[in-house]
């Protein structure tokens, strides 16, 4: 009897390999992409979860001291008087411990607010040197135009934390540009302006926003006890 031996055929079996190898190869580079995709989203979510925490706090600020206004006025406080005179001292300053007490924002006889200078310290904080402007107008906001309203003013670093503010407030990331010099008065000097649709038409009727003054400077107010 004469055996018949049969050869092995490699050539499926090479095909199969060649096959499993390519499969592999697509599957790592899908893998690395996703981790790459996903390393890339959650480096976005954690700055945008930082600096929606300080616009936050920065606005509860800004409605804290408009309680706080609206309080002094309740027990008892002329709102003419607040507009004129109203004391901005804070802990530390000199004749901030000295009677009369109760013009006096930040004195727990007054309008026992916590003091604020920014809403980070950090040195990239979205919004720094926080204060209060009283007497200037935002034309549209309140009962009349012609007492005053008081406002709270705070600098912005950038024109995307601006846009990120309005965003917030009114789901529009638009930032309304404010005539330079009113800006400044407004935000760096701290003297009273009026705010009307000559110098910042979008800022008529609006009782806080943030806005630009279209040179590279962005600036938040707020109307916090308008007139």
């Amino acid at each position: 009897m004469t055996a018949t031996i049969k050869k092995r055929s490699f050539r499926g079996e090479r095909g199969n390999v060649l096959f499993m190898i390519l499969l592999a190869i697509v599957v790592l580079g899908a893998l690395t992409m996703a981790i790459s995709q996903n390393s890339t989203e959650q480096s976005d979510v954690i700055p945008r979860q930082t600096q929606d925490d300080q616009i936050n706090r920065m606005l509860t600020y800004a409605s804290a001291l408009g309680s706080a206004l609206q309080q002094m006025v309740v027990s008892g406080e002329n709102p003419l008087t607040l507009y004129s005179s109203l004391s901005l001292l804070k802990p530390g300053d000199a004749g901030f411990e000295t009677s009369p007490n109760n013009l006096k924002i930040y004195h727990p006889l007054g309008g026992g607010i916590t003091y604020q200078s920014a809403s980070s310290p950090d040195t990239n904080a979205i919004a720094t040197n926080f204060n209060i402007n009283a007497g200037s107008i935002i034309t549209g906001v309140g009962a009349t135009n012609t007492i005053g309203d008081i406002v709270f003013v705070a600098t912005v670093s950038s024109a995307a934390y601006c846009a990120r503010i309005n965003q917030i407030l009114y789901n529009s990331a638009a930032v309304p540009t404010m005539n330079s010099a009113t800006f400044t008065s407004l935000f760096t000097n701290n003297t009273t302006v009026t705010v009307n649709g000559g110098n910042c038409a979008s800022c008529v009727n609006m009782k806080q926003y943030c806005v630009t003054n279209g040179s590279g400077a962005w600036g938040f107010y707020a109307a916090l006890l308008p007139g």
